[in-house]
C-alpha cells in the first residue's frame, strides 16, 4: 500500500473519531442540562420522553439499606426516592419479567436490569437524597440503588438516561 494511501486512511479515521466525539458531547451536554432541571430521559424504540422527577407523594419513600463492597466494607445508608417501577408505570411503560431496562450514567457507565428485578418490590430505586440532604454532586442529582443486590457494584451515580426495551 502506498504511503499516501495510508496517510489518507489515517486522516479519515481521525476525522470520523472527531465527528463522533462532537456528537457524543452534544448529546451528553443535553442530558446534563435536563438532569440539572430535575428531568430524566426515557428512551424506547418509539423515541424519547422526558420525565420530571417529583419529590413527595405516596410512592416517594425514605428507606434504609446497606452498601456492601466486595472488599467486605459495609455502610449503612438512608436514601429517599422513588421505585423505578412506579416511575415507569407513571410514564405508561409496561414492565414484564422479560423487559430489559438500562440505566445510563453521565460517564456512559450502563447498568442493565431485568424486568423481574424492577418488579421486585423495594428493590430498584432512583434516589435524589441521602439522609435529609440532596445527593452530593459526585453522586447525583439522581442515583440508581439496587437494594437487593449482594454488593453495590450495580448502583449507579449521576443517572441521566433510562433505556427501556422488551
Amino acid at each position: 500500500m502506498k504511503k499516501t494511501t495510508k496517510y489518507l486512511i489515517a486522516a479519515l479515521c481521525a476525522l470520523i473519531v472527531i465527528v463522533l466525539v462532537a456528537v457524543n458531547r452534544k448529546n451528553a451536554s443535553k442530558d446534563d442540562e435536563r438532569v440539572s432541571a430535575g428531568e430524566l430521559v426515557f428512551e424506547t424504540v418509539a423515541g424519547e420522553a422526558v420525565y420530571s422527577y417529583k419529590e413527595g407523594g405516596d410512592d416517594y419513600v425514605t428507606f434504609d439499606t446497606e452498601m456492601r463492597r466486595k472488599n467486605g466494607d459495609v455502610f449503612a445508608k438512608t436514601y429517599s426516592g422513588r421505585e423505578l417501577s412506579a416511575i415507569l408505570a407513571e410514564m405508561d411503560y409496561t414492565v414484564t419479567e422479560n423487559s430489559e431496562i438500562t440505566a445510563v450514567c453521565a460517564d456512559s457507565y450502563e447498568i442493565v436490569l431485568t424486568g423481574a428485578e424492577i418488579l421486585d418490590p423495594g428493590n430498584v430505586y432512583i434516589v435524589n437524597r441521602e439522609g435529609e440532604e440532596a445527593l452530593e454532586e459526585e453522586s447525583g442529582p439522581f442515583m440508581l440503588v439496587v437494594n437487593h443486590d449482594e454488593f453495590a457494584t450495580r448502583w449507579g451515580k449521576n443517572i441521566v438516561r433510562i433505556k427501556v426495551s422488551e
